[in-house]
Formats: C-alpha cells, structure tokens, sequence
C-alpha cells in the first residue's frame, strides 16, 4: 500500500523509533503508532500527529478513503475529554447565563464538543474565528 510507503520514508526520514500497524475499516484507514519516539507525535496536544493525518489525507484523497492516525489510544481519550469539557462548560453556561469560548482547536475536535451538547435545549454551540484560532463558544438559548 502506498500510505504504508509514505509512513515508513516518514519515519525513516525524520529518524523516529517509531513502528506502525495499519488496518483498514470500511472507507477508513486506521493507523496505530507504537515505540519509543510516540510521544514526539502527541506533544503539544498530538499537533505532529495531527499534521501528519492532515498531509496523509491531502495526499490520498482520492483514493476515497478516510485515514486515521492514533498513537496510544490518544483519540479516545481526547475524545472523552472533550466532551466532558463540552458538559462542563454547558452546565456552566446554563448557570451564569453567559457565553464560554473554548479554546481554539481542531475541525474533529469542535465536532465533537458539538455532538457532545447537541441535545441539551438550554446552550447552543458556534464555532467562531478563523483558521488556527477557530474555537467552539457555547451560548444560552
């Protein structure tokens, strides 16, 4: 497979004591680092990992399918994050009836503290600012 020729002239390339196993899931590619350099991929709130998800999708983006970079469980566990963030921020939201900006994160990051107050009728969620500074602030109805 390509993408697996691509990650391996990565790591190879950057000098990294990293290994990786692919698998593929429907329309998705899934992609799990393992080894003693994985936490130069998930300093900074995983930005290498994330970058390199992001290049790895711009190249294959034809191929139609999805990749999915992970390294130690880091998704879950930031997803869980975030939405317990999202609930928090909501209750207080609803309590003081002011607006709360989250900080500036990711597309998929802000999908899910959407998804995770979406059903709640008192707070509304918006994503404001551009670019690397776009951010979910949660509102009072």
């Amino acid at each position: 497979m390509i993408l697996q020729d691509f990650l391996n002239l990565f790591v190879r390339s950057a000098g990294l004591k990293l290994s990786f196993e692919v698998a593929e899931r429907d329309d998705q590619v899934e992609v799990n680092f393992t080894g003693e350099d994985r936490g130069i991929l998930l300093a900074r709130s995983a930005a290498v990992l994330q970058a390199l998800e992001s290049l790895c999708n711009r190249m294959f983006e034809r191929s139609g399918l999805r990749i999915v970079l992970d390294s130690e469980g880091y998704r879950s566990v930031r997803t869980e994050e975030l939405q317990l963030m999202a609930v928090t921020a909501a209750e207080q939201v609803k309590r003081l009836g002011t607006p709360f900006p989250l900080n500036p994160m990711s597309p998929e990051e802000r999908r899910i503290v959407h998804l995770a107050v979406a059903e709640d009728e008192a707070i509304r969620t918006e994503s404001e600012g551009y670019g690397e500074f776009r951010k979910v602030v949660i509102h009072p109805r």
